[in-house]
């Protein structure tokens, strides 16, 4: 059952991944800006149910934060047309943010739940 799930969360993943670059590059009429918040989540849940290294679980963290990070970068030192590139990288982080906010918070109750079913079987 654990297998199975991570090579759906894996599918999931590929196929969203796969459907964001190909809308990106037609520019079809679909929700573009929420549409990176569905790889973002298969990518956290999967290293989260995968991995115990905490490093290893925040790795989906660092894209996101590299495009505040631009986004700050154009706000302080940039002036005129750059602002709009600050507006555009901070806006670009917010589906990806809640998608690895999300994959956290379905991650913690299962662990929690599945933590607290072993010590009881001791």
């Amino acid at each position: 059952m654990k297998n199975r799930l991570n090579i759906a969360l894996l599918a999931l993943w590929l196929v969203s991944t796969v459907g964001c670059v190909v809308n990106w590059l037609t520019f079809l009429d679909l929700p573009s800006f929420f549409l990176p918040l569905i790889p973002a989540f298969c990518s956290q849940l999967l290293l989260c149910r995968v991995t115990k290294n905490g490093c290893l679980r925040a790795l989906p963290v660092l894209p996101v934060l590299g495009l505040l990070a631009m986004a700050g970068w154009y706000a302080i030192f940039g002036s005129g047309w750059d602002m709009l590139a600050a507006l555009i990288f901070a806006l670009a982080a917010i589906a990806p943010a809640a998608g690895v906010a999300i994959g956290w918070l379905v991650w913690w109750p299962m662990a929690r739940y599945r933590r607290k079913k072993s010590t009881e079987e001791c």
